[in-house]
């Protein structure tokens, strides 16, 4: 189930959850992120809850945009089990990328482990 974050619920939801978080800021008349919403549900179901996937209106939460420094969406961070953010990107990408965003901040994934893994070198 992809969870719908807001400001209020933010810091709850941060402090409670034990898994990696993978968040997409949206807006609903953003056409890009529209797309995105099609991979977020296919991640969802790839990682049965090992990754948490989130997203965040943020015209209806403008504290959570301006914590994340948002100025463009779609806006997708990856935040490990330590709640350090392990990776961003601004735009729609291939949707491998997101998966590998979320890869990332699930094994803790160094960029250069992360070639090594996807090039094997």
């Amino acid at each position: 189930m992809i969870v719908e974050i807001t400001d209020a619920k933010y810091p709850e939801f941060i402090s409670q959850t034990k898994e990696p978080i993978f968040i997409e800021f949206y807006t609903p008349m953003c056409g890009a992120c529209q797309q995105l919403l099609p991979i977020l549900e296919q991640m969802d179901i790839h990682y049965k809850g090992d990754v948490v996937i989130g997203k965040c209106d943020v015209s209806k939460n403008p504290k959570l945009a301006q914590k994340y420094r948002i100025q463009s969406v779609p806006f997708c961070v990856a935040i490990n089990k330590e709640k350090k953010i392990k990776d961003v990107e601004l735009g729609l990408l291939d949707p491998m990328r997101y998966f590998e965003m979320a890869d990332r901040a699930l094994y803790n994934y160094t960029w250069w482990q992360l070639l090594k893994k996807k090039f094997g070198f």
